[in-house]
């Protein structure tokens, strides 16, 4: 088994994903959390100096979805048939718009032209919400009968890790978020309950995003 090291903030962001593919398949990786410092000191070092990487028995791998897809693929989380990769590959990716529509959001601010931006990339992300809930609802209620509220197929894939993980956000900030959407909401509990998920959620530190 090869050694995987992790690196990010000390956040859920872009990382998460990851560490719950790790987790969900059992296999160890170091889960390693820096800071500001930490990060201007090896960025120059890093490819595309950004965050997160993956170190894979010392080969660096940048880019999270690169990384997320490749550990899907290795631990058999990617669908069982062509059609159902490429049915999880497509839900995968409503999601990263509307995660990669929410980390533009910037900082609050009095800034007039600031609230104004922060309002126009709000309504852009509650659009693409609505887009992947509609899809994704619809694909799972599609999925019901053989699925039994996983999105594609039978089991566990990396379709479902993300839909539990990018509504987090939402979830917080509006309880309420996914009332008329129950099969994402059976999606989730279903990944929130397996038993590996739910001894790291346990122990998780809260961050807020």
């Amino acid at each position: 088994m090869p050694k995987y090291k992790l690196t990010y903030f000390d956040i859920r962001g872009r990382a998460e994903p990851t560490r719950l593919l790790f987790i969900v398949a059992g296999v160890q990786f170091e889960d390693e959390r820096i800071g500001q410092e930490q990060w201007k000191a090896i960025k120059h070092k890093v490819p595309g100096n950004s965050l997160p990487f993956l170190s894979v028995d010392g080969v660096v791998v940048s880019q999270s979805m690169t990384i997320n897809r490749h550990l899907a693929r290795i631990f058999g989380l990617d669908g069982e048939s062509l059609s159902q990769k490429l049915k999880v590959d497509e839900i995968v990716e409503y999601l990263v718009a509307m995660k990669n529509k929410m980390v533009e959001l910037p900082m609050m601010s009095d800034d007039p032209r600031t609230q104004a931006r922060a309002e126009e990339i709000l309504k852009s992300f509650k659009d693409l919400m609505m887009k992947a809930c509609t899809f994704i609802e619809a694909q799972i209620q599609r999925n019901m009968k053989e699925g039994n509220g996983f999105a594609v197929g039978n089991r566990l894939t990396f379709a479902d890790i993300m839909i539990f993980e990018a509504f987090e956000n939402s979830l917080a900030t509006n309880i309420n978020a996914l009332d008329k959407c129950v099969g994402i909401v059976k999606c989730r509990s279903k990944v929130a309950n397996m038993p590996r998920i739910k001894d790291y959620l346990s122990i998780r530190k809260y961050t807020s995003f």
